[in-house]
């Protein structure tokens, strides 16, 4: 499987996660509205929190399943960012080592054939 495509099944499953638990979260409410009795305002203790205040564990499940998902996504773009940019860093650095190693054999073959028509000629006197 590809980069692409596993991202693809990656956000694709994280979508069915989501919707399986805001499902689980409202059937959870409902099944907590249906179990608790209509309290009237002069009978609600003054010690109890009010009920905005308080995250249920769905809830609390839900915010943290939303930030795994940003999590992965983050974490997927930031891979392609360190890839793309190693690929680019590796294809500079070949580009110079090829053009350093052009020029030094540029210069040792330069050199070599300056030293070989530079050597005496034989000489076809005789004394």
């Amino acid at each position: 499987m590809n980069p692409d495509q596993l991202k693809a099944y990656k956000r694709d499953k994280s979508k069915k996660f989501n919707a399986h638990l805001r499902d689980l979260r409202l059937k959870e409410k409902k099944r907590i509205s249906d179990n608790q009795p209509d309290q009237q305002p002069d009978q609600q203790p003054d010690n109890t929190i009010d009920k905005q205040d308080e995250l249920s564990l769905q809830d609390v499940m839900d915010i943290f399943e939303t930030l795994d998902t940003k999590l992965d996504l983050i974490q997927t773009k930031l891979e392609t960012i360190m890839e793309n940019k190693l690929y680019e860093t590796l294809d500079t650095k070949m580009d110079l080592i090829d053009n350093k190693l052009e020029s030094i054999i540029e210069t040792k073959l330069e050199t070599k054939l300056e030293t070989n028509t530079l050597l005496p000629q034989p000489s076809i006197f005789f004394a």
